[in-house]
């Protein structure tokens, strides 16, 4: 994998943020973490045609100012990071949303508690991110492309979520579109999922291996798997160019 390129991608991202992110139509967005590096070297090809690349992660943002030299910000979308800005921006004017992902029940639960928070913004449409058929799923590409909202947020988990993104893009949205990751089925028991103090202290990965059942992997990946492989690759990229 050349880290170079990765770098760079998520570099201009974090500088064309936020005025561009959400002003640029027919763009796709996505966030990779330590958890997800190991996807993204496995679909470099998928990766490769997001519009926009930003780090959920704190570890991977001081992995690429080690190696890169570039101080870049944590930008995932979820309260504490981009969603705030879009929701804020949304409830103050007629731009309009449609959120897809989570469970049916999850989902409904999520959307109240975003109305009841941002009671200005207009959300056109949701539904869970479980499609039973492939006609499912197209139906509600054709469903977003009808009722043409300006951002469509999708948490369907890597790398489904960005191949649903990708299509829909490929299908002709005009609008702009963020996955989120887990951020919709987390939000259904209340709009701030992580404690403030978990938050300050940049402690969310291990606070949703606490939370959610199933996480623990996630582990290996994190604190094993990611710093070689993105040693590795950095070094690689690096001894390359020479």
């Amino acid at each position: 994998m050349n880290n170079k390129d990765f770098v760079d991608a998520i570099v201009r991202s974090a500088q064309r943020y936020p005025d561009a992110t959400f002003s640029e139509k027919g763009r796709i967005h996505t966030c990779v973490n330590p958890y997800s590096y190991h996807l993204v070297r496995n679909n470099s090809d998928l990766y490769n045609d997001m519009d926009g690349l930003f780090v959920d992660g704190i570890l991977m943002v001081k992995f690429i100012g080690w190696f890169w030299g570039h101080k870049i910000p944590r930008l995932s979308f979820d309260m504490t990071g981009m969603a705030p800005d879009l929701f804020n921006r949304l409830n103050q004017n007629d731009e309009t949303i449609f959120f897809v992902g989570a469970r049916q029940e999850e989902i409904e639960e999520t959307v109240k508690q975003i109305r009841s928070n941002y009671p200005g913004m207009n959300i056109i449409g949701f539904r869970n991110g479980y499609f039973q058929t492939e006609e499912e799923r197209h139906d509600t590409i054709q469903q977003i492309l009808q009722t043409n909202p300006d951002f469509t947020i999708i948490g369907m988990g890597m790398a489904l979520q960005e191949n649903f993104a990708l299509d829909l893009k490929k299908a002709g949205y005009q609008g702009i579109a963020f996955t989120c990751g887990g951020f919709l089925h987390q939000t259904s028991k209340g709009i701030n999922y992580y404690p403030e103090w978990i938050n300050k202290y940049n402690l969310r990965a291990f606070y949703r291996l606490y939370k959610e059942r199933g996480l623990f992997k996630r582990l290996y990946y994190i604190l094993l798997e990611f710093p070689i492989l993105f040693t590795l690759d950095s070094l690689k990229t690096k001894l390359s160019k020479k």
